[in-house]
C-alpha cells in the first residue's frame, strides 16, 4: 500500500440498478456470459485500488494538461492517480472502428487534440472525487485516448486486433489505462484533508450498447487525502501519451 494514501483504501462497487453484478474480484480468467453478442464494460478493482495514489507534479504555462484541463493551473498539482483496466466480459466485441471514417457511427464522438496530435473519445470516462455526502469536491477531466486489446482476461477468446487505428475491445479482452498517462488522474490541489470517496464511471456518455450490462460502469473506493500542506511524493517521470 502507497503511504501516500494516508489510510487503507476500501473497495466498494456501486450498482446502479439491481440486475447488475457488483464485482469485487477479477482474475486472470474472466467469465463470459451471453448477452445477445454485445459487449459489456466494466473497471478492474484490483487494478483500480492497488495503483492508486497521491503524487505532486510541476506544470508549466503551454503544457498539454493545462491546455486540455486535466490540472486547474500551472505550478505544482496535488494528483490522485490510479489504473482503469476495462474488461469486456460480454459475448460480443466492441466494435468502434476508424477515428478518421466519415462514415463511421461513431464519428462525432472522436475530437482530434491538437496539442497531443491524436483523437479522444469525447465523454467515455467521468473521474470525480466525491464527499461522503455524494458531492463533488475535485472533477476530473478524462477522455480516452482509443479503446484497443491490451490484456488478455478470458483463455477461450483470441483478439480481434484492435488497435487505435481501428479501436473496439475483444469479447474476454480489456484495455488498460496505467497511472502514468497524461489525464490518468483527479487534479486534488487544494482539497481538504479528510475521508473521501472516488468515482469512476465508463462509457458515461451511453455511447456503446451494452445488452444487459450486467457489471456495472461505476466503480468506486474510499481514500483518505492527507493535508495538503503535508509533502507526498513529487512525480518527475516522464508523462506518457498513446500514438
Amino acid at each position: 500500500m502507497k503511504r501516500v494514501l494516508g489510510a487503507a483504501l476500501a473497495l466498494v462497487l456501486v450498482a446502479p440498478v439491481a440486475a447488475m453484478a457488483q464485482r469485487t474480484s477479477v482474475s486472470r480468467d474472466v467469465p463470459i456470459y451471453s448477452n445477445g453478442g454485445y459487449p459489456d464494460l466494466s473497471s478492474d478493482p484490483k487494478r483500480f485500488v492497488s495503483q492508486m495514489e497521491i503524487v505532486d507534479r510541476l506544470f508549466e504555462d503551454g503544457d498539454c494538461e493545462l491546455v486540455e484541463g486535466s490540472v486547474g493551473g500551472p505550478g505544482y498539482r496535488r494528483l490522485l492517480r490510479f489504473d482503469t483496466v476495462l474488461i469486456n466480459s460480454g459475448d460480443g466485441d466492441l466494435k468502434i472502428g476508424s477515428p478518421t471514417d466519415p462514415n463511421n457511427p461513431y464519428a462525432g464522438w472522436f475530437v482530434y487534440s491538437d496539442c497531443h496530435k491524436h483523437y479522444h473519445i469525447r465523454d467515455f470516462s467521468n473521474y470525480q472525487l466525491l464527499n461522503l455526502d455524494g458531492t463533488v469536491a475535485a472533477q476530473g477531466h478524462k477522455q480516452a485516448f482509443c479503446l484497443e486489446d491490451l490484456l488478455k482476461y478470458s483463455n477461450d477468446n483470441k483478439s480481434s486486433g484492435y488497435v487505435c487505428a481501428n479501436q473496439g475491445i475483444t469479447s474476454g479482452w480489456a484495455d488498460w489505462y496505467f497511472k502514468q498517462l497524461s489525464g490518468q488522474w483527479i487534479d486534488i490541489t487544494g482539497v481538504p484533508e479528510g475521508d473521501y470517496v472516488v468515482h469512476v464511471e465508463i462509457n458515461y456518455a451511453k455511447t456503446f450498447p451494452e445488452g444487459k450490462n450486467r457489471y456495472s460502469n461505476v466503480i468506486e473506493t474510499t481514500i483518505h487525502v492527507p493535508d495538503p500542506r503535508n509533502k507526498v511524493q513529487v512525480d518527475t517521470s516522464p508523462l506518457l501519451y498513446t500514438q
